[in-house]
């Protein structure tokens, strides 16, 4: 029981921090809420009971409501959950009256879970459980951790909730997202991932909304520009504001004045064709643009995800095809300049050769590339020159007519390049193509006509032309088995994937994985921290496609909800380090014998300082050769030092690795 002497002690020490003349600290923000709680609301810090949750009808109904931000949080409270790796927490979504819509927990926390009101359909609204993490951000809408003792219920007095707002459209706040957790310590580690999952659902759910308008990106800092935490902007053809983000909303109108229903030259001074037409001529790239008030904005217009007709798509669906490409960047330096590359592309007619080892995901890529482009709608064809017979490529590719040879489909066929006409065709194993078939196949995209065999009248085609290889195709145009001008017409961008082997972002691509495999599984399944690091270690000779197959088997042989050592496989259980850059979610820099101490900022989050990590290890391989890291990831050597002085890595701590 809590006495009534001690609680007025706790009222007088709260009246005194909020008179503090100075911008109000998340502790002056609890102590607004206990007075609230106090003197507006009436509520005894000693109460043991609470409402019991709504029915389940009712709480579905109230995530059905939140539409494209609920469709956006599912995947990523998966992803934070992993993470997290508590086995004390619950990972909840809230709508903007406090009721809980989805929980993502540890199965072995679901009893204690439950008894605290951590459960679909409670009410964490602060008229109803006071000082918390999920009502409080609702009502001063900035994200908090509200820790142990500061929760104004004595029944709540054992956690701590971080929490972050998610906005709308209008400026509001739509929903809340939070980790209610017994373990100690971490409290800020733990609000700064919070946060950073917010605004990515916020992003998500924006641009799923506004797949059909005209958005703008942009930030006045450059670096900001086309993260989770840019400025985003919806507008009309005609360049009117529809909707925009919170931060847009406080980068345009720190004042509260009205920014929905303006024009966009308001804000920037161009109208929405010029900023159009000045992000393609810059190859996609952030505008830098000069105010007249001394304000510098970094910007990017972009053009409609899909079309007005394709409305029918549910909106999470459009959300996940325009963050296809994206969804492949997980913390891996070359995948993410990979990925810029094939964005800088997207829509362009500029044709994408992948190149890795087999098993890597250059399928996956294509598709994703595909998935991220205004083809989105059209059709995917993909064809394996490696897997036909040389004499069925040439009617496989270009199709045939009635008759034109022996045991033809009397109705003749279309062939692959016509059936991918309006969307994508993905040429695998390209180097395996017959070198006779090479001439003609340049001449279909120079052309871009399709003449069937044993036809006479060429078929107009509209395609955009991906094409993979295992192969070095360079080695072939020397000797003589690829033509030089058919390659350099398929090179248009050339991505190389990494082998598995070799990549900083293993874990969370088998975390990923393994929530593909394992789907539809209840309760999730997740790895233990040995089994983890048995797949982390392991060389994967046969890439992700081997990884899917291994993962894919000790789901189907799971009885429990974890994997442990006792399902892995012999041969991996023995398997050697592999000879890679470290993972990012190590977050360890290996330090030569003699070396100077490693200067790691204090200001950063443990998202930072593992990207941090990743980066100076990519540095390190290349001996600090700013110009060949950025040969390697496909950017340019600005971005690299960009990124560099955003996670405060000075050239001169190559002095500490005896460079």
């Amino acid at each position: 029981m809590v006495s009534s002497s001690s609680v007025a002690e706790h009222v007088r020490s709260v009246h005194a921090i909020i008179s503090r003349p100075q911008r109000p600290s998340g502790h002056e923000l609890v102590a607004r809420s206990w007075l609230r709680c106090f003197h507006e609301l009436g509520l005894d810090p000693a109460a043991d009971d609470s409402p019991p949750p709504l029915a389940p009808q009712a709480w579905r109904e109230r995530g059905d409501h939140l539409g494209e931000v609920m469709d956006s949080a599912m995947p990523e409270m998966q992803t934070l959950h992993r993470q997290l790796d508590d086995p004390q927490s619950a990972l909840v979504l809230a709508d903007a009256d406090g009721v809980i819509v989805s929980v993502v927990r540890h199965p072995g926390f679901a009893r204690e879970a439950s008894l605290r009101g951590l459960v679909e359909g409670a009410r964490w609204s602060e008229d109803v459980q006071g000082t918390n993490g999920i009502g409080t951000v609702l009502t001063e809408r900035h994200s908090l951790v509200i820790s142990r003792e500061e929760h104004f219920f004595a029944r709540h007095t054992d956690m701590v909730c971080a929490a972050a707002p998610i906005y709308n459209g209008a400026g509001d706040v739509s929903a809340v997202l939070a980790v209610c957790s017994l373990a100690p310590g971490g409290a800020r580690a733990l609000r700064a991932l919070v946060e950073r999952s917010a605004r990515v659902i916020e992003h998500r759910a924006f641009r799923a909304r506004h797949a059909t308008d005209y958005i703008i990106r942009f930030h006045a800092h450059a670096g900001r520009v086309l993260t989770a935490v840019d400025g985003l902007m919806a507008l009309t053809p005609e360049g009117v504001v529809i909707e925009a983000n919170h931060i847009a909303f406080e980068l345009l109108a720190p004042d509260g004045e009205p920014v929905i229903g303006r024009d966009v030259t308001e804000f920037f001074g161009q109208s929405l064709p010029e900023l159009l037409s000045r992000t393609f001529r810059a190859g996609f790239h952030p505008l830098t643009l000069s105010m007249p008030q001394h304000q510098t904005w970094y910007l990017l217009a972009q053009q409609p995800a899909r079309t007005r007709a394709q409305t029918g798509v549910r909106a999470a669906d459009s959300a996940s095809a325009a963050q296809a490409l994206a969804e492949l960047d997980l913390g891996d330096l070359r995948m993410a300049g990979n990925v810029h590359s094939a964005m800088r592309i997207l829509d362009r007619d500029i044709p994408l050769l992948i190149a890795g080892e087999t098993g890597t995901g250059k399928e996956v890529f294509a598709r994703a590339f595909h998935a991220s482009s205004q083809r989105a709608r059209g059709p995917f064809v993909a064809i394996n020159c490696a897997s036909l017979p040389e004499a069925l490529i040439e009617s496989e590719l270009f199709g045939y007519r009635q008759g034109a040879f022996t045991g033809a489909n009397r109705d003749g066929r279309r062939g692959k390049v016509l059936q991918a006409d309006g969307g994508t065709l993905f040429l695998d194993e390209i180097g395996d193509m017959p070198l006779q078939l090479q001439a003609r196949l340049l001449r279909v995209l120079e052309e871009r006509k399709v003449t069937p065999l044993g036809g006479e009248n060429a078929v107009p085609v509209d395609l955009q032309l991906v094409c993979a290889t295992h192969r070095d195709l360079r080695a072939m145009v020397r000797d003589g088995s690829f033509r030089e001008d058919l390659y350099y017409r398929l090179r248009g961008m050339e991505v190389n994937l990494p082998p598995l082997r070799e990549r900083s972002d293993r874990r969370a691509l088998i975390e990923r994985c393994l929530t593909e495999e394992s789907a539809g599984r209840h309760p999730p399944l997740r790895l233990n921290a040995q089994a983890m690091a048995v797949l982390e270690r392991f060389r994967w000779p046969g890439n992700i496609r081997q990884l899917r197959y291994v993962l894919r088997t000790l789901v189907a042989l799971c009885d429990g909800s974890e994997i442990t050592l006792r399902d892995m496989p012999a041969e991996m259980l023995d398997a050697p380090e592999p000879e890679a850059v470290l993972p990012v979610s190590a977050a360890v820099v290996p330090v030569a014998e003699h070396a100077a101490p490693v200067h790691v900022p204090s200001n950063l989050n443990p998202l930072q300082s593992a990207e941090r990590d990743a980066l100076l290890g990519e540095l390190r391989r290349h001996r600090w050769n700013i110009a060949g890291l950025a040969r390697e990831l496909g950017v340019s050597r600005n971005t690299v030092y960009r990124k560099m002085k955003r996670l405060d890595i000075d050239t001169d701590a190559q002095v500490g690795d005896g460079f």
